[in-house]
């Protein structure tokens, strides 16, 4: 007999992050800057603490969670509710989300301290939290879609946080427009799916995939579920920076940097990867469905790429890698690789969400001047940012041992198996891939950490160095204060270790097993991983004789020449 979770523990999870948001949202004056950061931090704990009790009872236990919390309205026969799903992909993303979220809210003491929306911020990336959660645990597609919107909805409070900033306002109305885009296709695949399907329910939409996989699109000869997928996934392209829905992602770089490392680590863009996961019975039904994921991910994974190569505002540099990462992770979703994308997913938030905040830190060093010209040798300056960075770099560009080492491998190996149409670009995207982003990625820290120390005259001046005037120039940089550093060498540890203690679990064992539904037979990527795996060690040995490995090698020695 699998245990139970109780419905209260779980709904204790998003609440606890919602209560903190209403103390600091609306109780901020009262309660201060100590009692905002305080109550938000305490409630992101509490969702942690629950998150990290739930995984191990679905880890270790096998327990499962799918029930009706709440029931709204019924119309007909269609039930409109609240209900949580808790599976291996649910618990591991609340965990992933309450994590990283932590991470950034006791950051964010040191970084917005200066700030006079100092309540404000904490209340929203509270509420960031909460609707991220109410997302990941929800069990029907009205559920999802409340999440999907209310996390639209605060990151456009986020990004155009400082609201006197032409560039934030853009940036902001930029996000939202886009994200409308892709949302449009998000409702309407999920009106394919309601009107055929005749329920919101998950687990009963799924029991009818076989039936919706024989209809045909009305007035075509197109298959239903194809029609439904692609719309779905133009959702997933919208959140999930897709190509050519990307272009809202570099420009959110506008709003502080704790936001940056929330958004677009761990939480909001890989919410479309999440979805199209949890969606897998439905995509599974569709070939045509899955090349076009498999194809856009791939251009999204190589182009980005060179984008990044060319930006030097630090964030942006990080911001085009999450781009590129996130193509990746679409790539592996459309080769049937589910698994794989979210083991990916959830390596790259630690190692993503650290190098936001290391960048964040130097951003402080440099009294905020973002242009990478304009540094140089703050290793000496500034070691635990600099160390911390070069962990989260090795990891990003995969090398052996690194967590990311173990995703990124993975997805190649399953599109290298995938007998999609598309396959034959997505591989030569995935593997140029690998070069670039080791390029772009050590050009970065190269110029950050080593070299001539170029911030005493700087070659670049920012709109911001005439405010520094009595001390601006000749101001050397020095190491961030504690409640920075602190959340960077606790994300740096997984950022090395999560890859190599959950390979096996997560895509050989029965962890993601009920949550992910693969069709084995037309798309044997998941098999011919499994035949190839011998171990974590193993893997990171062989890993070392392997092109990509080679790749990345070369992209980090040309940098740094």
């Amino acid at each position: 007999m699998a245990a139970e979770l109780s419905s209260s523990t779980l709904l204790a999870v998003p609440l606890a992050p919602l209560v903190g948001a209403i103390i600091a949202g609306f109780f901020g004056r009262y309660v201060g800057r100590r009692g905002s950061h305080f109550f938000t931090i305490l409630g992101v704990l509490i969702s942690f603490i629950l998150s990290a009790m739930v995984l191990k009872s679905v880890a270790l236990d096998g327990a499962r969670f799918n029930q009706t919390i709440y029931e709204w309205m019924v119309i007909g026969g269609l039930k409109m509710e609240v209900g949580f799903m808790v599976d291996g992909l649910t618990a591991m993303m609340m965990c992933v989300v309450t994590f990283v979220s932590l991470m950034v809210h006791i950051y964010t003491i040191g970084y917005m301290e200066d700030d006079p929306g100092y309540q404000r911020f904490f209340s929203y990336i509270s509420l960031f939290t909460f609707s991220m959660l109410m997302l990941v645990m929800s069990n029907n597609f009205l559920q999802l879609f409340f999440g999907w919107e209310a996390v639209g909805l605060v990151s456009y409070l986020l990004i155009g946080f400082w609201y006197k900033k032409p560039t934030a306002i853009f940036a902001n109305m930029k996000a939202f427009l886009v994200n409308r885009v892709g949302d449009f296709g998000f409702i309407l695949g999920i009106g394919l799916v309601v009107a055929y399907g005749g329920t919101l329910n998950y687990t009963e939409a799924f029991a009818k995939a076989d039936e919706l996989s024989k209809l045909s699109f009305p007035g075509t000869d197109w298959m239903l579920i194809t029609v439904a997928c692609i719309c779905l996934f133009i959702g997933a392209m919208g959140k999930s920076a897709q190509f050519p829905l990307h272009v809202w992602l570099p420009d959110s770089m506008e709003g502080p940097t704790p936001i940056s490392a929330l958004i677009h680590a761990a939480t909001m863009v890989t919410a479309g990867i999440f979805m199209v996961a949890r969606m897998s019975p439905l995509f599974e039904l569709s070939d045509t469905a899955l090349n076009v994921v498999l194809v856009i991910g791939a251009i999204t994974a190589l182009f980005m790429g060179f984008l990044g190569i060319i930006q030097n505002d630090i964030k942006r540099v990080v911001a085009y890698s999450t781009l590129s990462q996130l193509g990746y992770m679409t790539v592996a979703l459309g080769a049937s690789a589910y698994s794989v994308a979210v083991f990916h997913l959830m390596t790259h938030a630690f190692f993503k969400a650290l190098l936001f905040l290391a960048a964040g830190s130097v951003i402080i060093g440099m009294h905020h001047d973002q242009d990478i010209r304009n540094m140089g040798g703050l290793r000496k300056h500034m070691p635990i940012t600099w160390i911390t960075s070069l962990l989260g770099s090795l990891a990003l560009i995969g090398t052996p041992l690194f967590a990311g080492f173990y995703s990124k491998d993975s997805i190649i190996m399953a599109v290298e198996a995938s007998k999609l149409p598309g396959t034959g670009f997505a591989i030569f995207a995935v593997v140029a891939g690998v070069f670039v982003t080791a390029f772009y990625s050590f050009r970065m820290y190269f110029l950050v950490f080593h070299g001539q120390e170029r911030f005493h005259h700087k070659p670049f001046p920012s709109e911001h160095d005439h405010h520094h005037d009595d001390h601006g120039e000749e101001h050397t940089p020095h190491e961030s204060p504690w409640v920075v550093t602190a959340p960077l060498v606790l994300l740096a540890v997984p950022s090395v270790l999560i890859g190599y203690m959950t390979i096996e679990p997560m895509l050989f064992g029965d962890f993601l097993k009920d949550a992910i539904s693969v069709d084995a037979a037309k798309h044997p990527a998941m098999g011919h991983l499994a035949a190839e795996f011998h171990g974590a060690v193993a893997m990171a040995l062989h890993g070392l004789q392997t092109l990509p490995f080679w790749l990345a090698l070369s992209g980090v020695v040309l940098a740094w020449w």
